[in-house]
């Protein structure tokens, strides 16, 4: 396939530095595989058939041809969680062939879910892995995601995500991205209900020649809406990072709040780290705050360490995943927080 671009900003800005989008080119036809696992209660999963419409019909993704041809192509799980009830849906994808599924969850009026996803594996064949899931969470509703990505450093790993909240729905994502070698992450939230809250925090790390592309747009249209996105990680060796974040105050959004913070430890002069926090407004009742920053390690914090007996080597390792380490406590799974823990301490 030709050259596509990747996570567009929604409004182009700087055309000549070139950092509006990212062109790649997908490796591979996906195709879905037995290696994608559910596991929750069997009454609220359901087979989700290939083409069923979207939550959001104009949802493009992280690439609209590439949506497209997952949603055409894939099938998937549809899982519908009932009023008030109290549910925990685990998902392991094993990337021991391509990947292509869909998950669409709906979340009825003062529900509680909980979604565990584990990605990991990787074989010499395996190129691509591309998901798409996307939430419909009801009035009073509580989503919680929570995604760990240990995948082989040979994948291209694709993720779109879609979100709309109604009234009072509070939604937290949880992503922790240690794995890949190409990762386009896209993730759109439509704060459509009065009093709806997201929060949506993102821990990397990369070495060697690892890409983590990630594009976050929270769209606030109902009044007093609330949004918080935090980003950071570490790169090493020629390590990119691109963020683009996205605060949209809609007309009607008023005393709505959103923030977007996106910090980057810098360990080599050969990374990079690019970093396009984006406000838009049309309402004029609301608040909108930004932050971007990217350094190297503190010298302060090192040579208090290494006055503590520690070597220069294990006292970056002890500042870095200090930095990511209490994204991992969040996850909740003893053993998946020991995997995560283990790839992050082999990569340092």
């Amino acid at each position: 396939m030709s050259e596509l671009l990747f996570n567009e900003l929604p409004r182009p800005t700087f055309r000549w530095l070139r950092v509006n989008h990212t062109p790649a080119s997908l490796l591979g036809e996906s195709e879905e595989t037995k290696s994608v696992l559910v596991k929750g209660n069997d009454a609220i999963i359901s087979e989700l058939s290939t083409g069923t419409a979207l939550i959001n019909p104009n949802y493009k993704g992280a690439n609209d041809v590439a949506l497209t041809q997952l949603v055409n192509s894939a099938e998937g799980y549809a899982v519908h969680v009932p009023a008030n009830a109290n549910e925990i849906v685990g998902i392991r994808i094993d990337a021991g062939a391509r990947i292509a599924s869909r998950f669409q969850f709906i979340v009825e009026e003062g529900a509680n879910l909980e979604v565990q996803f584990f990605l990991d594996g990787g074989l010499a064949n395996t190129t691509n892995v591309q998901y798409f899931n996307e939430y419909d969470v009801k009035a009073n509703a509580k989503v919680v995601v929570k995604k760990v990505n240990l995948l082989d450093d040979t994948i291209q790993h694709i993720e779109h995500r879609y979100t709309k909240l109604e009234d009072n729905a509070d939604v937290e994502y949880i992503n922790v991205e240690i794995g890949g070698k190409e990762n386009f992450l896209h993730y759109e939230h439509d704060l459509q209900g009065q009093s709806s809250k997201i929060v949506h925090d993102i821990a990397y790390l990369g070495n060697k020649e690892q890409k983590f592309d990630i594009a976050m747009l929270m769209s606030h249209g109902g009044k007093k809406s609330f949004s918080d996105i935090h980003t950071l990680g570490a790169l090493s060796d020629t390590a990119k990072k691109s963020f683009r974040g996205t605060l949209d105050f809609l007309r009607g959004a008023v005393a709505s709040e959103g923030a977007e913070e996106d910090t980057c430890l810098l360990l080599d002069p050969t990374v990079k780290s690019i970093s396009l926090p984006l406000l838009l407004c049309k309402e004029d009742n609301v608040v909108g705050n930004h932050a971007a920053s990217a350094g190297q390690i503190d010298q302060n914090k090192l040579f208090y360490l290494m006055s503590r007996g520690f070597s220069e080597v294990e006292a970056k390792h002890i500042i870095v995943e200090s930095m990511i380490r209490p994204i991992i406590d969040r996850i909740g799974d003893e053993v998946i927080e020991k995997a995560a823990l283990t790839a992050v301490r082999n990569k340092i």
